[in-house]
């Protein structure tokens, strides 16, 4: 375990990911090697088969480094799991948790089966079951919702990227935000395109671009 740790941790500033390993991805080291893993729901994948719980994660990509929202559902909780990344606020460090300042932001509402039904249904609606959008690019630095789930046994990760007709008619996005405590806090999709200050720290080397794209049976980096 140590040895694995180790090549994982060795990772980081390549962004290369190990598996999730169910571990706390609101931590932001977790996050760091496990991140791609976690968003393709590479451990809901290995567990999805005939007979197991419905599952779904949600993320949405609200311009990776300003705000990220993770929601999960399954068969076997009476809640929803959400939990918040933002860019970090410096404000919160302290000698007892250094990491403060970048970890997620979680909390919990509970969720009735007709509300769950109603994802299921509005999720099933937008082409969260069927086959998935194969191609699909997924960039850090814009507004996405990417979606890994396992139901009635088969898997399927895809998503909707902005701006598109898809992303526009998708009617789950509004039922999660209208369960989220933090609503308020949700950032909409704007242009990027003249984000200078952006391009410039591409230039030197401090914000590194990457991409998640849709596979035939999942993500691919």
């Amino acid at each position: 375990m140590m040895r694995r740790s180790g090549l994982c941790l060795a990772l980081i500033l390549s962004l290369s990911a190990c598996a999730y390993d169910g571990g706390d991805i609101g931590n932001p080291f977790t996050r760091k090697v496990q991140w791609y893993s976690f968003v393709g729901g590479d451990d809901i994948q290995a567990a999805c088969a005939a007979g197991a719980p419905d599952q779904a994660r949600l993320v949405y990509n609200a311009v990776w480094g300003e705000q990220v929202r993770i929601y999960e559902w399954d068969g076997n909780r009476r809640d929803l799991k959400i939990r918040v990344i933002g860019p970090g606020n410096l404000t919160g460090l302290s000698s007892d948790d250094v990491l403060a300042p970048w970890r997620a932001v979680e909390t919990r509402v509970a969720l009735s089966a007709e509300a769950r039904a109603g994802l299921d249904a509005a999720l099933a609606e937008a082409g969260g079951f069927g086959p998935p959008a194969v191609g699909l690019d997924l960039p850090s630095h814009g507004y996405y919702w990417a979606s890994a789930t396992c139901y009635a046994g088969r898997f399927t990760f895809t998503g909707w990227r902005w701006p598109s007709a898809a992303f526009d008619a998708a009617r789950f996005p509004a039922a999660l935000f209208a369960l989220d405590p933090g609503r308020d806090g949700v950032r909409p999709p704007a242009d990027q395109s003249l984000d200078l200050q952006w391009e410039e720290d591409v230039r030197r080397g401090v914000a590194a671009p990457f991409l998640i794209s849709v596979g035939r049976t999942g993500r691919v980096r």
